[in-house]
């Protein structure tokens, strides 16, 4: 906190206001023993653009925690509207997830927090962010035409600022532009119809890969996905607030530019310095007689904030945070997780089998059920009392099982039973792999492709059969995964034959024994989506605003506002970077 106060005062010009080395010395003072100290080490970034310009996006940020205990930091500076995709945020700790985040809106930054109140450290742990944005509104994509190549698409964007040293930085950019190979050379990329500005060869390396899916790169690269662009720059040693500037252009036809501006200049004039960003370039007298009115009117706001402290103690920890007040806007939207405005009508998402049940209402319980017999089947394990559930996991998954067969495998504890936490467990693993697969997909339209393969694949199962009964052979129709085994039952589920009452019974059996103490195993993907209990609600992004924030707004708002709104908002907006490790 100290170290956030001395960088406030720092930044308006502290050296001639001593009043503030007074607060700045009894912080030190009240804080030295128990600070924590954690450091950046990287962070690298995924955007996967979608024709219409939106986009997904994806931070990885490391940190680590020398001393103390650390429970978030501040993201801020994205110039596009968040939408949290919130399964697919977390925090990871040696290659494994093990906490949830809170997402909370402080108004013009994200506090980025471990669930629950939890705290990590010391050690290295891994933020992992993601969300939706839409960059043709953004002003990032726009249309733009060249002499020598024609109508062009042009990408203009920088990932967030950081307050800290980086040992690197590497962003990815994912095009919608199919692919036939995992590695490409510069050629290659350029015979795509692919282009950057020299600012972009001469800062970063870059490299050219094919990678499988429309979203970001999920653990596992989703098979039978086509292959689409990704172009990959990466800097070591990126200094403190260092803003990592990208430019690209593609052939006009690749995206559906309607909707998007029109670029009418270059870019990057030749005329501007290697590693000045186009987005900063700012008149410098204008620039000098804003610093000027702002370090003397940070004076004033010092004394000011100064007095308010010593009338209202409640302010302390909103007036040293002073440059987070946004005076432009006080209609804040509570993000939500409805993704309609990026799902595409009629777009089918590809999902297994067990992500197909679960989204057409196959509650979680009896997926389980079915996950449990057919690892029996396939000697993975035994079933050894179903009343209460004791299983035997003797055998070795094979090599074509899911995350969610490795997970409930998992979940076996030494005595046989299943571990309580199962259900949650497998509500998260499932809800993400159908948000990862189907955020740009048609719902609706998904559901029905998969309720009519379940009836299909019945049918088909019911002909063969009754050809084994007659003698007869029946030609084999190749399906994915474990659509054979798990498509039938599923149509049994909803319409209840007599022919699979047994089978049934088996499942309910299981089903019926799982633990289940949030009773989140008796619900479907819907359920999550309506936010049924908390655990299925933790998933929606947090409707916070601070009460610092409130605080300091309304004691500050007044006195400030028309003083500093116009010397301070572009400088501010400029500056705000993400980090503050707290």
């Amino acid at each position: 906190m100290a170290g956030r106060v001395f960088h406030w005062i720092r930044k308006l010009g502290g050296g001639c206001l001593p009043l503030c080395f007074v607060v700045v010395i009894f912080c030190l003072t009240k804080t030295a023993s128990g600070q924590l100290r954690a450091e950046m080490q990287w962070v690298e970034v995924e955007a996967a653009l979608s024709p219409d310009g939106k986009a997904m996006v994806q931070y990885k940020v490391h940190w680590r925690v020398d001393r103390g205990t650390m429970g978030g930091f501040y993201f801020q500076g994205e110039q596009g509207s968040i939408q949290w995709h919130q399964p697919g945020c977390g925090a990871v700790v040696d290659g494994e997830r093990r906490y949830d985040l809170d997402l909370r809106d402080l108004g013009n930054r994200w506090d980025i927090l471990l669930a629950r109140g939890q705290r990590f450290g010391p050690g290295e742990i891994t933020y992992v962010l993601t969300y939706f944005t839409d960059y043709s509104v953004a002003g990032h994509l726009a249309t733009t035409t060249s002499p020598e190549h024609g109508e062009l698409v042009v990408f203009n964007w920088a990932p967030v600022q950081w307050d800290q040293v980086l040992g690197h930085e590497t962003v990815l950019v994912r095009w919608p532009i199919k692919v036939e190979k995992s590695e490409m050379s510069l050629d290659e990329a350029t015979e795509l119809g692919l282009r950057t500005e020299p600012f972009v060869n001469e800062r970063y390396k870059l490299s050219y890969l094919g990678r499988r899916g429309t979203a970001v790169t999920m653990p596992e690269e989703p098979a039978g996905e086509d292959q689409y662009l990704v172009v990959r720059a990466h800097k070591d040693d990126v200094a403190a607030r260092e803003k990592m500037q990208l430019t690209y252009y593609v052939p006009a036809e690749v995206f559906q530019t309607a909707q998007f501006g029109t670029l009418t200049q270059p870019v990057v004039p030749p005329n501007v310095q290697p590693g000045r960003a186009p987005a900063q370039r700012r008149n410098r007298g204008v620039l000098a007689g804003r610093m000027v009115m702002l370090l003397m009117v940070g004076g004033l706001i010092v004394v000011g904030f100064f007095i308010v402290v010593l009338k209202h103690s409640s302010l302390i920890r909103a007036a040293e945070r002073l440059d987070e007040l946004k005076w432009d806007r006080d209609d804040w939207m509570v993000p939500t997780i409805e993704l309609k405005s990026f799902r595409r009508n009629g777009k089918v998402a590809k999902l297994n089998a067990i992500e197909a049940g679960y989204l057409c209402e196959v509650p979680l319980k009896t997926l389980v059920g079915l996950m449990i017999l057919e690892m029996e089947h396939r000697g993975v394990l035994k079933v050894l009392d179903q009343d209460p559930l004791k299983l035997d996991p003797s055998g070795r998954l094979p090599t074509d099982a899911t995350r969610y067969h490795r997970e409930l495998f998992e979940s076996i504890r030494p005595d046989g039973s299943l571990s309580v936490d199962t259900p949650a467990t497998l509500l998260r693993a499932i809800t993400e792999g159908i948000q990862e697969k189907a955020w740009d997909c048609d719902l609706e339209a998904t559901q029905k492709h998969y309720q009519k393969e379940f009836s299909r694949q019945f049918r088909q199962a019911q002909e063969h059969a009754r050809a084994f009964w007659e003698g007869r052979e029946v030609g084999d129709d190749p399906m994915p995964d474990r659509s054979p085994t798990y498509y039938p039952y599923y149509h049994h589920h909803f319409h209840h034959h007599d022919a699979w009452r047994e089978r049934g019974q088996q499942v309910d059996r299981i089903a019926h024994a799982m633990p289940d103490p949030e009773g989140l195993a008796q619900h479907s993907y819907s359920y999550f989506l309506s936010g049924g209990s908390d655990a299925a609600s933790q998933y929606a992004a947090s409707a916070c605003h601070s009460a610092c924030h409130s605080a300091c707004h309304s004691a500050c708002h007044s006195a400030c506002h028309s003083a500093c709104h116009s010397a301070c908002h572009s400088a501010c907006h400029s500056a705000c970077v993400s980090g503050g490790s707290h």
